[in-house]
C-alpha cells in the first residue's frame, strides 16, 4: 500500500475510525493548516459481530470522505484523495491535506471480533512506518490520535521540535464538555482519576509517571520498529506501547496547549475513558487507589536506589544483599516481589550492570510500568482498598486540598489546576532517561 502511494509528505497522522461521523476530520484542520503537506492515514474499521449501526456509520463515513477528498483507488483495500487549503487565503503558506483510507470495514476485511483499536492503530502506523522508511514522509515521527480529538494549532510544530534521541512523546490532554450533564461529569471524574494516578507515580519517583492516552501519542519511526509496533490489543495498547518505548529511549512531555477530547460514552473497548465513564453514568461511584499504594511504590523505588549503589559482586554474593533488602520491606510488597522473581532477577542485575546508573536503569526495566500497576492492584486487594475520590485526594500527600473542589458539574477548576501542574513535569521521562 505504501509503495503505491505517490508524492511526499511533511507529516503523517494515523487515526482509527470506528462508527464515526466524517466530520472527525474537522478536529485536525487547525493543525493541518500549519503542517505543510499532511497525510492522514484513516483506518476505517469494523469488527466481526459489531452492530449494524456501526457498519452503516462506516459506510456513510466512507461515502462522505470519498466526496470531500475525491478518493481514488490506490490498490486493493485502499483509497487516496487530496484537499487543497480550504481557506484560500491569499499569500498564505501552501497547506495541503491528503487522506489515505485503509479498508478494514467492508465484509471480508473487518477486524477479528476479539481485536479492535490496537490492531487498527498498528495497521495505520505500519503503513506510516513504511512510508517514512521509503522517504515518503519528511519528519520521522508517527503521530497517532483518535476521531474524537481536536488538535492544537501548533501540534506539528511541537512534533518537529522533539529532541533527537527520544522514542516518542505525549501531548497534554483535556476532555471538552459536550453539553450532556451526566456524560460530561462522568468524563471529568475519569480524567481526575488519570491525573491522580500520574501524580501518585510522580510523587513516588517512578520513571513511569506519564499518561498513556492513545490519542496523545507520537512515536519515533525507528523506535516503533524496534518494539515491533503497536500491540494487537482490544484495549490498553497505548499503555503497553509506551511502557516498551520508555525502556528503549526517553519519552518527551510536550508542554503547551492540550489536545481536546470530546466527552462521550463508549463501549468500543472493555476499559478506558469511554467505557469507564459509561459505568459512572450508570451509577458507579468513582474510587481512587489508596494513597498507601503510592507510598509503597515510593518506598520500593527508594530501595531500588539503595540497591543500585551496592558494590558490584557476582550474582551468588549479591543474592544475600537482595534477600536482606526484601526482608526489611512491607510483607505484602515482599510477597509480591518474591512471586515476581525479584530474588532471582535482582542479583543478576547487580552483577552484570557496570555502574550504579546502569543498575538503576535495569532495575526499573524490571520493575516497569506493568509491574508497578500489578503491585498497586496487589496492595489494593491485600489491605489498602480504594477510597471514594474526595477522601483519597484529601489523604494523598501528593494532592492539594483545593483539588477536592466540586462544582457539581464538570470540575473545571480542579482539572485546570491539575493540568497546569503537569506543565512543570520533567521534559524527558522513562527509565532510559537515566544516564549510564
Amino acid at each position: 500500500m505504501a509503495a503505491r502511494c505517490p508524492g511526499t509528505f511533511d507529516f503523517v497522522l494515523v487515526v482509527p475510525v470506528y462508527g464515526e461521523s466524517p466530520d472527525f476530520v474537522d478536529g485536525f484542520r487547525a493543525a493541518a493548516g500549519q503542517a505543510g503537506h499532511l497525510l492522514l492515514v484513516v483506518v476505517l474499521n469494523g469488527r466481526s459481530g459489531a452492530t449494524a449501526t456501526v457498519h452503516s456509520s462506516n459506510d456513510g463515513c466512507f461515502r462522505a470522505l470519498s466526496r470531500r477528498f475525491a478518493l481514488r483507488p490506490l490498490g486493493p483495500g485502499s483509497w487516496l484523495g487530496h484537499e487543497s487549503d480550504p481557506t484560500g487565503t491569499p499569500g498564505a503558506p501552501e497547506s495541503r491535506l491528503s487522506v489515505l483510507v485503509v479498508d478494514r470495514f467492508t465484509p471480508g476485511r473487518r477486524l477479528p471480533a476479539r481485536q479492535g483499536v490496537g490492531l487498527a492503530r498498528k495497521i495505520g502506523a505500519d503503513v506510516a512506518l513504511e512510508l517514512i522508511v521509503a522517504g515518503g514522509v519528511r519528519h520521522p515521527y508517527i503521530a497517532m490520535t483518535d476521531a474524537d480529538a481536536r488538535l492544537p494549532e501548533d501540534y506539528f510544530a511541537r512534533i518537529a521540535a522533539i529532541e533527537p534521541g527520544c522514542s516518542g512523546a505525549m501531548f497534554p490532554f483535556w476532555h471538552e464538555p459536550g453539553g450532556e450533564r451526566q456524560m460530561d461529569r462522568a468524563t471529568a471524574l475519569y480524567e481526575i482519576r488519570l491525573r491522580y494516578f500520574q501524580r501518585g507515580l510522580q510523587w513516588a519517583h517512578s520513571p513511569y509517571a506519564f499518561h498513556t492516552v492513545g490519542s496523545t501519542m507520537v512515536v519515533d519511526a525507528l523506535s516503533y520498529a524496534l518494539v515491533r509496533g503497536v500491540p494487537r490489543r482490544r484495549a490498553g495498547e497505548d499503555f503497553y506501547l509506551l511502557n516498551k518505548l520508555s525502556k528503549l529511549r526517553p519519552l518527551a512531555h510536550l508542554q503547551g496547549a492540550p489536545i481536546r477530547l470530546r466527552s462521550r460514552l463508549s463501549e468500543r473497548v472493555p476499559f478506558g475513558t469511554g467505557s469507564e465513564s459509561a459505568k459512572l453514568v450508570r451509577g458507579a461511584k468513582l474510587e481512587l487507589y489508596h494513597p498507601d499504594c503510592f507510598t509503597a511504590v515510593r518506598q520500593l523505588v527508594q530501595a531500588l536506589r539503595r540497591l543500585s549503589g551496592a558494590r558490584a559482586a557476582p550474582s551468588s554474593r549479591a543474592r544475600p544483599v537482595v534477600s536482606d533488602l526484601l526482608v526489611a520491606m512491607n510483607p505484602i510488597v515482599r510477597r509480591f516481589l518474591e512471586r515476581q522473581g525479584a530474588l532471582d532477577a535482582w542479583p543478576g542485575i547487580i552483577a552484570q550492570a557496570p555502574s550504579p546508573a546502569a543498575r538503576i536503569r535495569r532495575l526499573h526495566d524490571w520493575f516497569d510500568g506493568f509491574r508497578t500497576l500489578k503491585l498497586i492492584h496487589h496492595l489494593r486487594d491485600g489491605g489498602s482498598p480504594s477510597l471514594p475520590w474526595k477522601e483519597a485526594i484529601r489523604r494523598a500527600p501528593f494532592m492539594d486540598e483545593a483539588d477536592v473542589g466540586d462544582d457539581g458539574a464538570n470540575l473545571i477548576t480542579t482539572r485546570t489546576a491539575l493540568l497546569g501542574r503537569e506543565q512543570d513535569l520533567p521534559r524527558l521521562i522513562g527509565p532510559s532517561a537515566f544516564e549510564e
